[in-house]
This record gives C-alpha cells, structure tokens and sequence, in this order.
C-alpha cells in the first residue's frame, strides 16, 4: 500500500537552485509523514510563463509590455533544464536522501536548438534512478508560444517501486483519449500537474475557477486509477515583480481514490501538502462493477489510441 503526498507551493521564479531546495524541503516533510511517492505541480521550475502581449503594439503600454515579454523570455529559456541532466541528477539526490520517488513539472531545453523548450515532468525513483520524462502533448493559450508539443512516444506510464504512475499536465486531464491510453498502459496512480490560475476578482473573495477535483474524480471513475493532483500556489494578489506571476493561482490538490472519494487535500490559497494511504486493491473493488479496461473497453468498436 504506497503512501502517496501532494505538494502545493509557488515556484522560485527563474531560480532553479531555489527549486531544488523547495523541493527538497517538501520532500523531507512529506518523508517524515511516511511519503513513498511525493508529486510536484506543473512547471515548477522556472514557473508557470506570463502571457505572452499583441507583438505589434498601437500603445506606448503596449511596446512596454512587448519589450517586457521578450526580456522575460529570454530569461525563461536561460532558466529551462536539459532532461536528463544536472537538475535530473539533484533530483535523484534529493529521492535517495529520502527513500521517496518523485514527480515533478519542468521547462525542459533542446540539447541543441535555442527556444525550443517542453513543459515536461519528470520521474525519479526510491533509489534515486530516473525513470524518464513525459512532454506535454496539447499546449493551451500562450503555452503554444513557449513550448512545442510532445509526441507519440509520450504516450508511457513509468513504473516507480513496483507501481504503474501515469502522468499528465494540466488540460491533458480533459483529454478522453490520453486517458484511455493511460487506462490502457495499466495505469495504477494518475498523477495530475497543474496550475490553478483565478480571475484577481474571485481570488480577492477568497474563490477558484478550477476544475481539478472534478477531473479528478472524472479520471478515478472512468478508470479505476488513484489520482494524485498537485497545483501550483500564489497569493491572492502577486505583484508579479521582475519574473513572478501576475496570475493569481489558488492551488487544487488532492488526492482521489478510485471510487472517485477524496482521501486528502491542502487547502486553497495555502502552500502545503496532504499525505493519504492508497490501498491498490481498491482498483479491483472499483473495477468490480464496471471494468474500462475489461470486457467494457469495447475496443472492437472504438479503436485504440495505439493502434
């Protein structure tokens, strides 16, 4: 029965070193709770990226803005990772020194073109092995001009001391068919990475404009999959500063059983993390009565994402 931890903070904008510890942090406090897999958010190093402004401005704010964006950007591919590489490698470190595998979101680098970059998780095993990466394979909003999209060979789960975990990142989890091919692969533990950005009115009220538990609970049901949510975090109003985000992120992380039931949660607008047993043969409970990946699969009728 592995015992899983949620971390939700806000990143260390364009400070990966300031990560790592971050990281490391969490990690020993999800250890000393019991943590044998311990997943991070999306992008958490260097950060979820600003929106990207009208690159032909009509405005003095507007060539402000422009000018702006491009020092940002610049400073955003300064900052993404090689995967593997050094930050992989502290990663393992940081696993090894706690006996706890882990998941976490970060930009990743070409070895070789300049601006490319991936929203990427990675995934680093008990012993501190890395078990490989997966690239995010839909980009939403301004993410298609930062990061290009994975591919086919994205479509993998990693095995992490014994288990099946699957991973996807933010709007992945609306996706039916990257579902299902999870489903597929035997996925035993959904991890999903997010963001949780909220208009500046609702977050000022103390609100969220987040779907996470209810594609949570969506995933666990049409599944049968644990599902571990991790969301990045701010305050109700950052002042963005030189990198930081002016998007207000009020968290969303849980964790879901597959009878779609919440074991654990942080609450919102708050860095923290929740820590919950997952009980594995509750999968055949839940596949019980409806089995995706059985005989209701029907994959005579409605083909495969790998076929």
């Amino acid at each position: 029965m592995p015992r899983i931890a949620t971390v939700q903070l806000e990143p260390s904008y364009m400070d990966p070193e300031a990560g790592l510890e971050r990281i490391r942090h969490f990690t020993a406090q999800a250890a000393a709770e019991g943590a044998e897999l311990v997943v991070f958010p999306e992008l958490l190093v260097p950060g979820y990226p600003r929106y990207v402004p009208d690159p032909f401005p009509h405005t003095e704010e507007g060539q402000r803005l422009w000018s702006d964006i491009q020092r940002y950007h610049r400073a955003y591919l300064e900052h993404s990772q090689l995967i593997p590489g050094p930050f992989t490698d502290r990663l393992g470190e940081i696993a090894r020194a706690h006996d706890t595998a882990l998941v976490v979101g970060v930009s990743e680098a070409h070895p070789r073109r300049r601006s490319c970059i991936w929203n990427t998780a990675v995934a680093i095993d008990r012993d501190g092995t890395y078990r490989g990466k997966r690239r995010k394979l839909v980009a939403v909003m301004h993410e298609r001009l930062y990061f290009t999209r994975g591919g086919r060979e994205d479509l993998r789960t990693f095995e992490l001391d014994g288990n099946n975990v699957g991973i996807a990142i933010c709007f992945e989890n609306h996706h039916p068919q990257i579902r299902r091919a999870f489903g597929e692969l035997g996925e035993e533990i959904h991890c999903a990475l997010w963001t949780g950005p909220a208009p500046r009115e609702v977050a000022a009220g103390g609100g969220s404009h987040e779907q996470h538990k209810a594609l949570g609970v969506a995933h666990a049901l049409d599944t049968g999959a644990f599902v571990v949510i991790s969301s990045q975090v701010t305050e109700r109003e950052p002042d963005g500063g030189d990198y930081g985000s002016n998007w207000s992120h009020s968290g969303g992380s849980y964790i879901i059983d597959p009878l779609g039931r919440t074991l654990a949660s942080v609450p919102d607008w708050e860095e923290g993390i929740a820590v919950a047993d997952c009980d594995l043969s509750h999968i055949d409970v839940g596949r019980l009565v409806w089995n995706p990946f059985g005989d209701d699969l029907r994959d005579d009728l409605f083909p495969s994402p790998f076929d």
